[in-house]
């Protein structure tokens, strides 16, 4: 029993024996390829199959043959055995364990596999290991024969020597470190000399030096303790630096700068610099608005010190916008001529920095600054915008005076222009958000200038304002800012370009703000009162025309009246000067803000026109006669049709109290249009009408000036029918109101009762003219007298006196021609006294009248010269001269014809006709 116990443990060792091949031999290789061979076979033959079987064979492993690796397998297979052996079971039990065998031969080969390249390294390492090992023991067999040299050679007197020697090395290198530590220990005192120096770039490499320094101390307790304090100090010094880097905000200084910047870069640090500078900026904006805003805001209102800015702002009492707006302004000019600076300083530094291209860390600095401060003026720039669009208009500047407001509006426009050339930007908020609120204003400002006007005309006294003779409105302090643009614009007569005269930023460039200049552009902000020299002080009111010198005509025998030559003042009135004034200002608005321009131009309009009308209203509300008709202009008539129709608020009651129509002025007590002791306020009506005429030449001095600031086409055409229309048409507005007044001093209808007396069926012809000549040339004269009279401080100038000779030159022939037409019967001799006295009255007319020939005369010459005509002639000339009335024609029908009842009734019958078409 033992000897087959013994045989089958043999049988199972050498069964069991596993040959592992050595790593890299030939026959690991060839066992390799055979098993890899043999395993990719199976693997593709019958994958699936082999691995459930494997990890079967490989569950059924007993635990035991992985706990220890002395483990005796063969035993314990053998303690397996029963009693009673079966040699089938036997032989079951063998083919198992050589199946879990071989599985686990094939794992095994598998994880060698796997690990090859590991075992590789490792293998190299243990080479270099076993190199390095022999080096170090021929070392040590150097050393070793090296002091058995000296232990022969060397004395005791020599070995003595080299220990001095080595204990004075040592000695020394204590002394250097020593040194070194009491450097170290006095680096405090002199880092707080350099700082103090604003040396900061010292400082900095002195703190990095003495850290760098203390290290190979810091074994020693002082060290330790100074390293802490110089970490400390250089926080400190960083805070300082920070500190002073702040203060460049408002007053910035190249040196300091440039010493700041150095210390920063010596840190590592300049892309923090950068941004902390914009921090600084920013932070300085925000916290100086709060400050300044908080010196003028009204304490009562002010709940907290928490409020948001724009609360605050709200808070700013009216009277204190505009001082607190300049303290702001200012504040900020000052941050930003800082920034720019402060940029100016990069761009040069970069450009020195150049050549050092090699530096790639610097240059990566270089490019990350100027990005900075490329995105940065616009940033900052918007903070800026922030702040001043809500301090001004969140305040109500509708009731601001209009001085005032203009200052805020060129204060606005200041900052637009600033941000302009700061970093190219439009402001278009801004821009916007100003040019609606000086809408709002100017509109409810012009509707304001239209009701003074009303109460000035209303109690206009129409006496003229003793103003130099050179006046115009060029000298008043209104104009002087925008003096030099008309007279420029004037005088070159330059076209209006659109292109030109008006970019999407609507702002005037003409003067321009510079960052070079330390000088703030709101200094000179402030309320500037000009003297203007426009009163004559040199005559009083009864001087004008008291003396035979300065009289406006001459008193001669034949009553001779004619303008002199001497240069007189214009005739102005108050309510003239106050017009120009409103104008000025309206164009002060332009000038600062022309994206409003044609508002403006079109209000400026709106107050001469409203000039028109009401002189117009109020001195031709008297009758004028049917036979004077003939005063009045057609292309007057529209115009002032027109403006009530646009203008005047009797046609719009129903309109909102925003709408620009006005109310028409009511004639006072003080206006006497009928007492005829003053010759029907003959004074006060030239002194209206000259003063009319006078603001039209004055608004022709700005033609060119106000086409230049509109810009479009509609807009510049209705400029010029404005002028061609309603300007043109004030001197039209002469002949109805002087005529008026003739008219009434003019017994004309004595004129014609003495005509229809007159017998004009004579049979011989006359030598002597008719009396009603020499009483008609009696009434002409007698008004004269009493105009001369009437106007003793009135200047009548030659276009005065030539509308008047006009007005008489209409009555004239309206009279003649009147009583021409009273004739029922005219024989060819009464034709001949018809003739006569016309040209009677001619030759003496015109030895007083400035106008030579007289108007109208050859409508009197062409009325008599039809009574001559034959009755075949008479039918073409009934149809061709329709400027005569009905009665009048009839007139020289009955005449003509009173011997042909047929040719009478006929002509009568196309008359009849002609008037019915």
């Amino acid at each position: 029993m033992a000897e087959l116990k013994q045989k089958l443990k043999n049988l199972l060792d050498t069964k069991t024996a596993v040959k592992v091949p050595l790593i890299g031999s030939q026959d690991f290789q060839d066992i390799s390829s055979k098993k890899s061979d043999s395993l990719l076979l199976k693997a593709v033959n019958n994958e699936k199959f082999v691995e459930k079987r494997d990890a079967e064979l490989i569950s059924n492993i007993d635990q035991v043959y992985f706990n220890s690796s002395d483990f005796d397998f063969a035993k314990f297979e053998l303690e397996k055995l029963p009693r009673v052996l079966d040699k089938k079971l036997i032989a079951n039990d063998v083919k198992n364990l050589r199946a879990q065998h071989e599985i686990v031969e094939k794992q095994l080969l598998q994880l060698i596999l796997e690990n090859q390249a590991a075992c590789d390294d490792e293998l190299d390492k243990i080479g270099m290991l076993q190199n390095n090992l022999k080096s170090s023991l021929e070392n040590c067999e150097y050393a070793k024969n090296c002091l058995k040299l000296a232990k022969r050679q060397i004395t005791t007197a020599g070995l003595g020597l080299l220990g001095n020697c080595r204990k004075k090395s040592l000695i020394l290198d204590l002394l250097n470190s020593l040194n070194s530590i009491k450097m170290l220990l006095q680096t405090e005192k002199k880092l707080e000399e350099l700082v103090s120096q604003a040396n900061y770039a010292k400082g900095i490499a002195l703190l990095l030096e003495c850290t760098q320094g203390a290290s190979p101390f810091k074994q020693f307790t002082c060290i330790a303790a100074l390293s802490v304090k110089l970490q400390d100090a250089l926080i400190m010094t960083e805070e300082q630096l920070d500190i002073v880097l702040s203060n460049m905000c408002f007053n910035f200084d190249n040196e300091k700068y440039s010493a700041i910047q150095e210390a920063y870069r010596r840190l590592g640090k300049t892309r923090i610099a950068i941004d902390q500078l914009h921090m600084h900026y920013t932070s300085a904006v925000h916290s100086t608005s709060f400050d300044t805003i908080n010196l003028f805001v009204n304490t009562d209102k002010v709940e907290n010190n928490k409020n948001s800015f724009a609360l605050l702002c709200q808070c700013v009492p009216d009277e204190q916008l505009i001082p607190c707006l300049i303290a702001l302004s200012k504040i900020f000019w000052n941050i930003l001529q800082s920034y720019k600076k402060a940029a100016d300083w990069h761009r040069e530094f970069k450009d020195i920095s150049t050549d050092s291209e090699d530096d790639i860390e610097e240059y990566v600095n270089q490019e990350y600054i100027s990005k900075k401060f490329e995105i940065g003026p616009t940033r900052l720039w918007g903070d800026i915008i922030t702040k001043i669009s809500n301090l001004v208009f969140n305040s109500n500047m509708t009731k601001f005076k209009f001085d005032d407001f203009l200052q805020v509006l060129s204060i606005l426009n200041k900052h637009i222009k600033i941000g302009e050339e700061f970093c190219n930007s439009k402001s278009e908020q801004l821009q916007n958000d100003t040019k609606k609120s000086c809408i709002s204003y100017f509109h409810t400002y012009h509707k304001n200038c239209l009701d003074e006007l009303t109460i000035f005309f209303e109690n206009e006294s129409w006496t003229p304002c003793p103003v130099k003779r050179e006046f115009n409105l060029f000298q008043l302090q209104e104009y002087r800012t925008i003096k030099n643009h008309i007279q420029k614009t004037d005088s070159s007569h330059l076209t209006h370009s659109r292109n030109s005269s008006m970019d999407s930023s609507s702002i005037s460039t003409s003067e321009y703000l510079h960052f070079t200049s330390d000088k703030s552009p709101f200094d000179n902000d402030l309320n500037t009162t000009y003297c203007e020299d426009i009163l004559d002080t040199e005559m009083d009111g009864n001087s004008v025309c008291s003396d035979d010198t300065n009289n406006s005509y001459e008193d001669t025998e034949n009553d001779n009246i004619t303008a002199d030559n001497y240069e007189r003042p214009p005739l102005l009135t108050n309510t003239t000067l106050t017009v120009m004034r409103h104008c000025g200002k309206y164009l002060k608005i332009c000038n600062i803000l022309k994206s409003i321009s044609e508002d403006v131009v079109t209000c400026l309009c709106q107050l001469f026109e409203y000039y028109l009308y009401s002189v117009h209203l109020l001195f031709t509300s008297d009758i004028l006669p049917q036979i004077c008709s003939g005063v009045n202009s057609v292309k007057l008539q529209s115009v002032i049709t027109r403006i009530c129709n646009t203008l005047i608020q009797c046609n719009h009651e129903n309109e909102t109290n925003q709408d620009p129509f006005i109310r028409e002025p009511v004639a006072l007590h003080m206006l006497s249009l009928s007492d005829a002791n003053n010759l029907y306020s003959i004074s006060e009506r030239i002194v209206a009408v000259e003063s009319l005429v006078f603001l039209g030449e004055q608004y022709k001095l700005l033609h060119s000036y106000l086409n230049t600031l509109l810009t479009s086409d509609t807009s510049s055409y209705s400029l010029q029918q404005f002028f061609n229309q309603t300007v043109a048409v004030a001197v039209d507005l002469r002949k109805p109101v002087y005529g008026r007044v003739i008219c009434k001093s003019i017994d004309y209808n004595q004129v014609l009762g003495m005509m229809t007396k007159v017998n004009w069926e004579v049979k011989d012809i006359m030598c002597e003219h008719s009396g009603y000549v020499d009483y008609f040339l009696q009434e002409l004269r007698a008004f004269f007298k009493t105009l001369k009279t009437s106007t003793p401080n009135i200047y009548l100038n030659e276009q005065v006196l030539n509308s008047i000779w006009e007005a008489i030159a209409v009555l004239v022939s309206s009279v003649f021609i009147e009583g021409f037409s009273l004739a029922k019967k005219c024989s060819n001799a009464g034709r001949a006294l018809m003739q006569l006295d016309f040209t009677q009255f001619m030759s003496q007319i015109n030895s007083i009248c400035p106008i030579n020939p007289l108007p109208h005369k050859e409508l009197v010459e062409v009325y008599i010269k039809a009574y001559y005509l034959p009755e075949t002639s008479l039918e073409t000339w009934t149809r061709d001269h329709q400027e005569y009335t009905h009665k009048q024609l009839l007139a020289v029908i009955n005449c003509v014809c009173q011997n042909n009842k047929r040719s009478r009734q006929k002509l009568t019958n196309l008359l009849e006709e002609s008037l019915q078409r």
